[in-house]
């Protein structure tokens, strides 16, 4: 049986999964929505489910990567950051900046000599996000994956503000009252998100070569509109929506030792149940996610203080 190497960029959007074989070659791949970590990665696992392949390698990455990683048995969780650079690597070595405007954050990392030297991001407001083209869409009754293609048929330019996504929103509101075209309004919109993100780099020197990844790399009115504000090239690569997978399976690989944690694929047949309880070890009082499989405690993530996982680690499920 081929060696594989599993992957999961757990998203507040969106989950990937990756299964990469030994030569770091794509075996299958999936993106879906995120409708609750365990039941959709329970399905994501299905989806790339084959017999072809034993998985001796698993990382998670994301910003469910603990929760992932004590749900499916991970050998290794590290930040997306770490995880989107590793990926763009393996496929662009000579990459200075990479671009990634997540469902509800932005980040901006920059690479020196093959190696991370700096990234920002953001995490304040939404109006630098997906997030924000994702909820105009469906005000506008318009599928995200159609965003781009009907932003480019815009003939008239829209200004909207950038900074707020609440403002951003209820300009796009306005704009609609008013009588404005869709395309339009997309197309202001797209500019506005991409003049927010812009500004995460102000203080740094993006270079190119660009890579541009996740799933928002797949509009393009927003690649073009970045190629336009930063005056070069963006390169967009193959599997952009999955490079954070990618990249945390590719670790897994080169961690690879003495065997895997991996729980298997068919992690439906395991009785998960998640409790959140408020710690009482600290001034904080933690909101702490535990994970039982049955009535045995697996673990728990929210544990800020450190002191607040006591009573919770000796309890069964209630």
């Amino acid at each position: 049986m081929k060696k594989g190497f599993l992957g999961v960029d757990c998203g507040s959007v969106g989950i990937k999964l990756v299964l990469l074989d030994e030569n770091k070659g794509v075996v299958k791949k999936t993106y879906l929505k995120n409708q609750g970590i365990t039941e959709t990665v329970k399905k994501g696992l299905e989806n790339i489910f084959t017999d072809d392949y034993e998985v001796k390698g698993v990382g998670a990455t994301g910003s469910g990567r603990n929760f992932v990683g004590m749900l499916i048995g991970a050998d290794i969780i590290k930040t997306e950051i770490l995880a989107h650079t590793i990926g763009a690597l393996s496929y662009h070595p000579n990459v200075k900046t990479i671009l990634d405007i997540g469902g509800e954050d932005s980040k901006i990392m920059i690479i020196r000599n093959g190696v991370l030297e700096d990234f920002i991001m953001n995490q304040i407001c939404g109006a630098g996000t997906g997030s924000v083209v994702d909820s105009i869409a469906s005000r506008m009754g318009i599928k995200t994956e159609d965003v781009g293609y009907l932003a480019l048929q815009s003939k008239q330019q829209l200004n909207f503000p950038g900074k707020c996504g609440v403002f951003l929103q209820s300009s796009v509101v306005s704009r609609l009252n008013a009588g404005a075209s869709k395309s339009d309004i997309l197309m202001g919109v797209v500019n506005a998100l991409v003049n927010n993100y812009i500004m995460l780099g102000k203080s740094i020197n993006l270079e190119p070569p660009f890579i541009y990844q996740g799933a928002t790399s797949q509009n393009k009115a927003i690649v073009k509109t970045l190629e336009k504000q930063l005056g070069a090239k963006i390169i967009v690569p193959k599997y952009a929506p999955y490079m954070g997978a990618i990249g945390i399976a590719l670790l897994a690989q080169r961690e690879n030792g003495s065997g895997t944690n991996f729980k298997g694929y068919k992690i439906s047949d395991r009785q998960y149940i998640s409790k959140t309880k408020i710690g009482d070890g600290c001034d904080n009082r933690c909101e702490i996610t535990s994970l039982y499989e049955r009535d045995n405690y697996v673990g728990s993530i929210g544990n800020r203080c450190g002191k607040c996982l006591i009573n919770i680690k000796n309890s069964k499920i209630q």
